[in-house]
């Protein structure tokens, strides 16, 4: 028994957002982990492209409604954290699927992937 997680509940969420990460994934055709690895790569400037697009979008409707700046101020807090989260569990979740299913040591993401020449 986990004293952050008494009851497995976020072990089971997690569980089940791997699941479909790897299914889609299958449904993609990612076969290799090279096409798996690029995907996580991207993870992150996907991520703060959203963020970035998401801010624009709400300081132009803070320009156009200046009394919605509280509101507008919310939902850039809460897009962020959402974004975030989401990124770190995906990138969380693509390693996880290059590790169990395409069976292959995985770098740690401070590294680069292995080259041919290194293998």
């Amino acid at each position: 028994m986990k004293l952050n997680d008494p009851f497995g509940r976020m072990a089971r969420r997690h569980q089940a957002g791997y699941e479909a990460m790897r299914d889609a994934r299958r449904r993609s055709g990612t076969e290799t982990a090279e096409a798996a690895w690029e995907i996580y790569t991207q993870a992150k400037t996907r991520g703060i492209k959203f963020i970035g697009i998401g801010s624009a979008i709400l300081f132009l409707v803070t320009i156009i409604l200046p009394q919605a700046l509280p509101i507008t101020l919310s939902l850039a807090l809460l897009l962020t954290a959402w974004v975030i989260s989401s990124t770190i569990n995906g990138r969380r979740y693509i390693l996880r699927f290059i590790n169990e299913d395409l069976q292959r040591h995985v770098p740690e993401p401070e590294e680069t992937p292995p080259t041919p020449e290194q293998e």
